[in-house]
């Protein structure tokens, strides 16, 4: 495999992962939540929820369709290619949103993070062409830490735009971030490797219905994936969590600890660091011992961080807390992506993944609204922060039932 490939794999995480940090997670969270939804309260939580959850399930019912579609035509490449460029046309657009714009607020946020989470299923679809099976856990965990180092990279370039919280600076932060996006995701859209198109004489419409009868196909046969199926259900659970810390880590920050938007960036140009020892570090463990036996250390971890980030009254000690969240945040999606790898068979890498995609999606769509729901309904924060801690630890239960992946790490072991 050329090592451009990979270089170029790889840069593309950190390009993209600007709309993550800077659109889902820091600085647009806090702009919706204290200019677009100004004077709304803790119903602006359940909008920010619901800005997450209405895109996710739209995802989750296309990631297996679009997939199939990328297995089927051989033209991954093309719809990352297509996802990319529309995800930073929709990012710059959300400049022009101000006090009071909730629908035009919701509504582009929706359709960005709609093409944004579809263009990760063709993104995560190459790893296993990019990575022999003893060497995919490494790759996952260098995708994750390249993202975390684009993360750090577009938050020093938006600093001054951020220092003293002004909402008209913050707008330029999203025309910043679209040209983040853009620039550093070139690479990826010339040097990634195009597959030989397939069943060539099909157009679209018959690639989409073609797609949609192969996931109709994979569904009847799932009692065939039986680990696979438990796992999802694993995922499902415990990435409601996930999702949930990264959707309001920042609001969470500002309005239950007071955080300024000062605090705020230094915060997570710190977390953003320790991500990427994080996701390396975590995948090369996983490679060692197995992703399943690294996913349960990373939940225990995860479950005293959501008590911690409950409990906690001083900044001092969220920082603590928030430190060993971001150790976990990019490994535990890095070794989950690892672990999926090893158990899916080379012509359905897409279409497993958009599965993969599903369990995600919905369970990140589920994971903000009801952090919203209870935020609005309690009037405490701290009260729906504590929910997301039992999510990892029901995760971590259904994830003692999966078995280590053991096919491909003993076809590049041995027994």
């Amino acid at each position: 495999m050329k090592r451009a490939d990979r270089f170029s794999w790889l840069l593309y995480d950190f390009a993209n992962n600007s709309f993550s940090v800077m659109i889902v997670t820091f600085v647009y969270p806090v702009y919706f939540k204290s200019v677009v939804c100004a004077g709304l309260g803790n119903l602006g939580d359940l909008l920010w929820g619901l800005n997450g959850s209405l895109s996710l399930l739209v995802v989750a019912f296309l990631s297996p369709v679009l997939g199939a579609v990328a297995d089927l035509s051989g033209r991954k490449k093309g719809l990352l290619v297509a996802s990319g460029l529309l995800c930073i046309f929709l990012t710059t657009q959300l400049a022009w949103v101000g006090p009071g714009m909730v629908f035009w607020g919701m509504a582009i946020f929706i359709a960005a993070n709609i093409v944004y989470q579809t263009g990760q299923v063709f993104y995560n679809a190459f790893l296993p062409d990019l990575a022999s099976p003893q060497e995919v856990g490494r790759l996952s965990g260098y995708g994750w830490a390249s993202a975390y180092v684009g993360g750090i990279a577009v938050l020093l370039l938006a600093m001054p735009l951020l220092q003293n919280g002004s909402a008209e600076k913050a707008r330029w932060v999203f025309l910043l971030t679209a040209l983040f996006y853009l620039c550093f995701s070139l690479p990826a859209f010339f040097f990634l490797p195009s597959a030989a198109a397939a069943a060539s004489g099909l157009g679209w419409r018959s690639f989409f219905s073609a797609g949609v009868q192969q996931v109709k196909t994979t569904l009847s046969r799932l009692d065939r994936y039986r680990e696979l199926s438990r796992f999802l259900l694993a995922y499902f659970v415990y990435m409601e969590g996930v999702s949930t810390i990264v959707y309001y880590t920042s609001i969470y920050a500002q309005d239950t600890l007071g955080f300024t938007m000062a605090e705020l960036v230094y915060l997570y140009l710190v977390l953003q660091s320790i991500g990427v020892a994080g996701a390396v570090g975590f995948g090369l463990v996983s490679d060692r011992i197995g992703p399943r036996t690294t996913l349960i250390v990373i939940l225990i971890l995860w479950s005293l961080v959501g008590l911690g980030a409950a409990l906690t009254t001083s900044k001092t000690v969220f920082w603590l807390v928030a430190s060993a969240g971001a150790l976990c945040l990019a490994s535990v999606q890095a070794v989950s992506r690892s672990m999926i790898a090893l158990m899916i068979e080379p012509d359905q890498q897409a279409e497993i993944f958009g599965f993969y995609g599903i369990s995600g999606k919905l369970s990140s769509a589920f994971g903000p609204l009801l952090f919203g729901l209870i935020s609005l309904a309690s009037g405490s924060q701290r009260t729906a922060m504590l929910a997301v801690g039992v999510l990892f630890l029901a995760g971590l239960v259904l994830l003692l039932r999966v078995a280590e992946p053991r096919a491909r790490r003993e076809a590049a072991y041995g027994p």
